[in-house]
């Protein structure tokens, strides 16, 4: 009944846009991907990660190559501070959730939080908002009374802000909610007729009165504990409020049962409301990737495929006929199958219309009896679709860049594993005119550990409500020169924007993963926020970053802490307090060694040039200040 796919179309470039006029099936031809030798696939994992078996391995010691030089201009302002930090570094398996909601005076942000050298029995909801002009402190306690993960925060017409998410493989979802940016807590369940446990939740807010909530989720797959529910490994769940959560109900889809869909894996879904419209989105691999739509507030829907995979309810190792793939990485062998990368977002603007972007990849089930597929994590390009487009039919509308001009996309060997499109994980926002905003995560060729290349994030906007973007001029928001050797991940911006968007992403010192995919040491990261001003975006390739400077306070005992002390060659210089510091490292005779700037809870400084004996490293922030003793063996 299905039709071939239609894997790549000629994209026409108007100036610096891209124009949804001439709509690509998927990715522009006229975009940089990596050289054909590159282009190497590798198994998919099968597992989703539902974050309750991970332990901590040893802290990682990373060298960081330095031999770009990176020099910026700075016209447009970004405020940006450190609003959190977490050691559980696995925001989610695919698609990012809503974490921040709110915009101007009051704005809430959410993550994923541990702090403990455990196996993360402290792991929950991390949680800061933003009055007026100051953030609070850096939480240091999850939210919840139990052990959660993967909230999703948003603001009800009533006043309140609700986080919702999973508190463990056989139970119900978690709700959390209180007065925006004050009082306690109140904690409940989402109660449920249905499977025994709920994983991986999404939720949003819309309805006439601003007060129904929509969330959905998967039943807890086999891989993680759960069972069959309705025949799937993992089943698709509606939940509706129209109270604001005081009660609840549940739905399943007849055109996402059984029949249709073996099942859903966790993460790969995304839902947005708006007054009435309500729609959700999934993004498959070797099956449809479609949307949900409802006018009237959840009660009917309307299914529509954006990507029609050729196999209906395709299983692994059955074998992909080489008559309806492509071949992506040149070897004669057309076998290769373009869908969703599993990461995406979609958005209900002002006007009631849907919006979905989604990283492009490719996959392919080649070996039939590895009871697995494999996928090309150097795919480049994100995808733009809205409910005007017709089936298989999207628009490429940011990438990865060829910075070094080279023809290609020149990276290392490896690729740090987060399963997506080389400019992947993208969020979606829109203000009062319709226009559009898509932070999205990309693969940097210029900014390298010596063994894999970092991703900053960036922003793309459309002031047209999705005909053109400023491809070719995405706005880099996260490089600075103390700051070009982060690795960049999970942006999420606040859907309702009004004269700045708000952001919020995670950083470290590491490409990849701790959790997953690369299974690097833990490591501390840094929850950022950064509030970025529309009306400057068309000078977006001048930017001037400005670190909150913290409130100008005495330094207590235990502030600053370096460990090891004595060291030898690195040392780790721990400040527990917020906004940027001064550092100077004297020799006794009083002589400056270093001298820097940091907003970094845990900073590394080399000392290994120097020699054996006492130093001081001395902290400063405005007027106040501290020294402690640095032995160097």
């Amino acid at each position: 009944m299905k039709q071939q796919l239609l894997f790549v179309g000629a994209l026409l470039f108007v100036g610096l846009s891209i124009s949804a006029q001439q709509k690509a099936p998927f990715i522009s031809n006229d975009i940089p991907q990596v050289p054909v030798e590159a282009r190497i696939a590798v198994p998919m994992p099968q597992y989703t990660i539902d974050g309750f078996n991970e332990v901590p391995k040893n802290p990682l010691n990373t060298q960081i190559n330095e031999n770009f030089e990176h020099v910026q201009l700075r016209e447009l302002v970004i405020e940006r501070q450190i609003i959190g930090l977490t050691q559980y570094d696995l925001q989610s398996n695919a698609a990012i959730d809503d974490r921040m909601a709110g915009s101007g005076d009051a704005v809430s942000a959410a993550w994923i939080m541990s702090l403990e050298i455990t196996p993360f029995n402290d792991r929950g909801t991390g949680y800061n908002h933003f009055a007026s002009e100051l953030w609070g402190e850096q939480p240091y306690e999850r939210i919840e009374s139990e052990r959660a993960g993967w909230p999703s925060i948003f603001y009800t017409g009533s006043g309140e802000e609700v986080v919702i998410s999973h508190a463990g493989i056989d139970t119900p979802l978690l709700m959390a909610k209180r007065t925006i940016g004050s009082g306690s807590w109140e904690e409940s369940y989402i109660s449920s007729d249905g499977p025994f446990g709920n994983l991986w939740p999404r939720a949003a807010v819309g309805g006439p009165d601003g007060n129904t909530i929509h969330v959905i989720c998967v039943s807890t797959p086999i891989g993680n504990g759960g069972t069959e529910f309705q025949g799937q490994d993992g089943a698709l769940l509606y939940y509706r409020s129209l109270d604001a959560g005081e009660t609840w109900e549940m739905h399943t889809f007849a055109e996402l049962d059984s029949t249709q869909f073996n099942g859903f894996a966790g993460d790969t879904y995304a839902i947005h409301a708006r007054n009435g419209v309500v729609a959700f989105t999934v993004f498959n691999d070797l099956m449809d990737t479609f949307v949900m739509q409802s006018d009237d507030n959840g009660d009917n829907w309307e299914y529509t495929a954006v990507a029609d995979f050729p196999i209906d309810n395709y299983v692994i190792d059955s074998g992909l006929p080489d008559s309806l793939g492509y071949d992506f990485n040149d070897d004669g062998i057309f076998q290769e199958y373009l869908n969703s990368d599993g990461a995406g977002d979609i958005h209900v603007d002002q006007f009631g219309q849907v919006h979905m972007v989604f990283g492009a990849m490719y996959y392919m089930d080649a070996d039939t009896t590895d009871d697995n597929f494999s996928y090309f994590p150097g795919t480049n390009g994100l995808q733009y679709w809205n409910d005007s487009y017709g089936v298989d039919s999207s628009l490429t509308i940011a990438y990865a860049y060829d910075l070094d001009e080279s023809g290609g996309i020149d990276l290392e060997d490896e690729i740090a594993a987060y399963y997506v499109n080389l400019a992947g994980i993208p969020s979606m926002a829109s203000n009062e005119d319709g226009d559009l905003f898509v932070s999205y995560s990309a693969i940097n060729e210029m900014y390298t550990t010596g063994v894999q290349n970092y991703r900053h994030i960036y922003l793309v906007h459309s002031t047209d409500n999705g005909l053109t973007w400023n491809s070719d001029d995405a706005c880099n928001l996260t490089p600075d020169l103390d700051y070009d050797g982060y690795e960049s991940v999970f942006g999420s911006i606040s859907p309702d924007v009004d004269e700045h968007l708000e952001i919020i992403y995670q950083r470290d010192f590491e490409p990849g993963l701790h959790v997953r995919g690369d299974e690097d040491p833990v490591d501390l990261n840094d929850i950022v926020h950064i509030r970025v001003p529309t009306s400057d975006l068309a000078d977006c390739a001048d930017i001037e970053f400005v670190d909150w400077v913290g409130i100008d306070e005495p330094f207590d005992e235990g502030d600053v802490t370096l460990y090891p002390n004595p060291s030898t060659s690195t040392v780790q210089l721990i400040i527990d307090r917020p906004g940027v510091h001064n550092v100077k490292l004297y020799d006794l005779g009083g002589r400056i060694l270093l001298n820097f700037e940091t907003s970094a809870m845990v900073q590394d400084m080399n000392i290994s040039d120097f020699s054996s004996g006492v130093y001081l490293v001395e902290v400063a922030q405005g007027n106040a200040s501290t020294v402690i003793r640095l032995a160097i063996d």
